[in-house]
């Protein structure tokens, strides 16, 4: 559909700027896991594609799928490199991603999310991510997310988990933010703009919370914001509808540094329900009881379709 973009003769295009991931993440992922480990090298694959595209895309090459939701030729480009890699090395996993590849049936599968950001990545705004995760089939609850890849190509950003075993920034081990009151913390969140029936119930969780933390920020690409949040840079996050291949490689790694991720009602199964709320404990059950609170007899059905 789209045609590749040729920049090596651009002498302009400051690719050797961009940070490698080094090779000693790659043994080290793999004492985690082999999982952890192949998930790392898909998305140095799939980052390497976003790389060449980055800063050169052209009009005819952004579509929109519905409103406020772009793809790219980077995201199918960057898809393709990522799923054959898998389907290559993990022939018995299926592979599902966000621009509709999904191969087999499997008792494990991959969530792939070649571009987490896509807008971030057209407005040339660099918050975007690979985002890869390993799970247990079918996934429904956090529990069954086993290894998570989250891969900036541009900041060099490397978070990587593996349940039981940890999360990572490169070989640093991450422990979460030690803010322990909600006026302290910096919340990280995102905007539902493609569900309307939600944003009432949004906007009052908003301003509570508004309200009563530090400051609210939002970046766009809700797993860098998971991975923030384990990093200490955010405190918490939370987010409404999200898809299975945004927030699973970005849950592990939060709760791999003692956090909890949960959906509004406190559940595990955030992962088939799409809202999710991350952060230490203690802010956790802070933010959990402002949005119960604020969602109080409002509809919390999730069918409205995408306009």
């Amino acid at each position: 559909m789209f045609g590749a973009i040729d920049i090596n003769d651009d002498p302009s295009f400051p690719r050797d700027a961009m940070p490698e991931i080094p090779r000693s993440c790659f043994a080290h992922a793999r004492s985690l896991s082999l999982e952890t480990e192949l998930a790392l090298e898909a998305a140095r694959r799939g980052g390497e594609v976003l790389r060449s595209h980055w800063m050169r895309l052209q009009s005819d090459q952004i579509r929109e799928k519905g409103k406020g939701d772009l793809v790219t030729s980077a995201d199918l480009a960057a898809e393709e490199e990522i799923t054959s890699f898998l389907r290559r090395e993990t022939p018995e996993a299926a592979v599902i991603s966000e621009e509709g590849t999904n191969y087999g049936g499997s008792q494990h599968v991959w969530y792939v999310d070649p571009l987490d950001g896509t807008t971030n990545f057209v407005q040339q705004f660099p918050v975007f991510a690979v985002s890869i995760a390993f799970v247990e089939s079918p996934a429904t609850s956090g529990d069954q997310v086993k290894s998570g890849v989250v891969y900036n190509p541009v900041s060099g950003e490397i978070f990587y988990a593996a349940r039981g075993r940890g999360s990572y920034l490169k070989e640093s081990r991450l422990t979460g933010s030690p803010k322990n009151h909600l006026g302290d913390a910096v919340v990280a969140t995102g905007f539902p703009r493609r569900y309307h029936t939600e944003l009432a119930a949004y906007l009052r969780e908003f301003d509570q919370i508004f309200r009563q933390c530090r400051a609210v920020r939002r970046a766009g690409a809700a797993a860098l914001d998971l991975c923030w949040t384990a990093q200490g840079i955010f405190d918490a996050f939370w987010e409404h509808h999200l898809s299975p291949w945004d927030i699973a490689a970005g849950a592990l790694i939060v709760e791999e540094t003692g956090g909890i991720c949960t959906d509004f009602e406190g559940s595990r199964d955030f992962i088939q329900r799409g809202d999710i709320l991350g952060a230490n404990p203690a802010l956790h059950r802070a933010l959990l009881d402002i949005i119960r609170t604020q969602r109080s007899g409002v509809s919390t059905d999730a069918s409205a379709a995408p306009d």
